[in-house]
């Protein structure tokens, strides 16, 4: 493969908008150098060029937390409280998904993604059914689809939970090495980066927090956990254990440098000392938050305490959509108006959260377009309805942008979306598998 010169008309690099820049992406989809079109033209002369007039680039976003089977939820529990949407509508739809079902889910969740600019997205998997063979299937999904996937397997063993969810902290950590080593049998490493994920204080056991931690030590790799998403289990907290939910977990070595704390809703200071101090990071999700009635995270105090925020779109089912730039709008707004000022948080600081912040909070590279990062990138239409009048601030971006301004997706330098459609696959078949499943539900 030869060497690509990307020429957009303008480009968001390190949070600064350039006008015409041009891009030198080599064969392995990194970018190489980024200079003057005519410059690198001279300079690497058998490079190929792609022009993109009228376009933008973007670094991709980072989608820090998801449920990719939750999709085919969509339409199913809207406007019910969090513990009947649970009962009524996860637990009985996950309980009759087969393998082939949950890898179809899958590639429709990873299409609509890259579809909305998501190069990236941490799956939080727990449909294990006491083995690997349903986390090897959204592997492939990703594989097959063309996105980064950080996969959290859950460790989960509470009684209350359908039984294709639980396991015995042993069982977790041994099925989660084999999972390790059959990813690196199938070559999927080079798209999958496999994550720990006990499931919250009240669906992993001090016995599986622990399990989960060991493995996550085993593997070097990093911690995903529920925590302090609604009201309802801060007080459970207290009344057995006379910790708060971020407490209990720092107390059982679940929060730390490599540790994701998904939610963080209901944390007072005491909360966000332990979480400033053990270096975790937080997955706030903000669309999410509103629909389940969770309440408001608090991202400001976050910020100024200077711990890591990133964005998560949580599952189709409890967003509805799959769009960190979306995320992004619904972070900021959301703060203003909890914080009634409007200047608490600015459109610089959100895009950072869904694009830099989220890749580093991972272990990933990318999230800004420079020289040595991987080429994840989204390119939008300067003359969609969305983006006018101009000239296109990251305000626009944050605030105003439309998905109809996305016009390709590329990560790891291979354009995965283009013109709108996907580029690996054809998408006939999965809006066909789609409307039958909905149809046979």
């Amino acid at each position: 493969m030869i060497p690509i010169i990307y020429c957009p008309s303008a480009a968001v690099v390190d949070g600064r908008i350039l006008h015409s820049p041009g891009f030198l992406v080599d064969a392995y989809g990194h970018i190489q150098h980024l200079d003057n079109v005519d410059a690198l033209r001279a300079e690497f002369p058998e490079a190929a060029v792609v022009k993109l007039t009228g376009e933008m680039l973007l670094p991709g976003t980072v989608n820090g937390h998801n449920h990719g089977f939750q999709v085919l939820l969509r339409g199913m529990g809207e406007d019910r409280e969090f513990m009947d949407w649970r009962s009524g509508v996860l637990y009985p739809v996950s309980e009759r998904l087969t393998k082939e079902e949950i890898y179809e889910s899958a590639r429709l969740a990873y299409w609509d993604m890259l579809r909305h600019g998501i190069t990236a997205v941490a799956d939080f998997f727990y449909l294990n059914d006491q083995g690997s063979d349903n986390a090897l299937a959204i592997a492939r999904a990703a594989r097959d689809v063309g996105i980064r996937l950080l996969l959290a397997r859950t460790f989960y063993d509470w009684e209350g939970a359908p039984r294709r969810y639980r396991e015995s902290p042993q069982a977790a950590h041994d099925n989660t090495l084999e999972l390790a080593k059959r990813l690196k049998e199938e070559k999927l490493d080079t798209w999958v980066t496999l994550h720990i994920a006990p499931h919250s204080p009240h669906g992993a056991s001090r016995p599986m927090v622990e399990a989960a931690v060991s493995t996550q030590k085993e593997l070097n790799t990093y911690l995903h956990i529920h925590v302090a998403e609604g009201k309802y289990e801060r007080s459970t907290m207290l009344t057995r254990h006379q910790k708060t939910p971020i407490q209990w977990c720092y107390a059982n070595g679940a929060l730390g440098p490599k540790s994701l704390a998904i939610h963080a809703v209901w944390a007072d200071e005491d909360d966000l000392a332990i979480l400033q101090e053990s270096g975790t990071s937080v997955v706030h999700n903000p669309a999410s938050n509103m629909i389940l009635g969770d309440g408001i995270a608090p991202v400001i105090d976050m910020l100024r305490r200077k711990i890591p925020v990133l964005l998560g779109t949580d599952g189709g089912c409890t967003n509805d959509r799959h769009s960190i730039f979306d995320d992004m709008r619904m972070a900021a707004l959301l703060q203003k108006v909890h914080m009634t000022d409007s200047s608490v948080i600015d459109a610089g600081t959100v895009f950072l959260m869904g694009t830099r912040v989220g890749s580093r909070a991972l272990g990933l590279n990318g999230g800004r377009l420079l020289p040595g990062e991987p080429f994840d990138a989204v390119s939008v239409r300067l003359d969609d309805p969305s983006l006018l009048p101009g000239p296109v601030t990251l305000g626009h971006v944050v605030y105003a942008m439309a998905d109809t301004a996305i016009q390709s997706v590329w990560v790891g330098g291979e354009r995965v979306i283009h013109q709108g459609e996907p580029v690996r696959f054809d998408p006939g078949p999965i809006v066909q598998w789609a409307r039958s499943w909905q149809g046979a539900r």
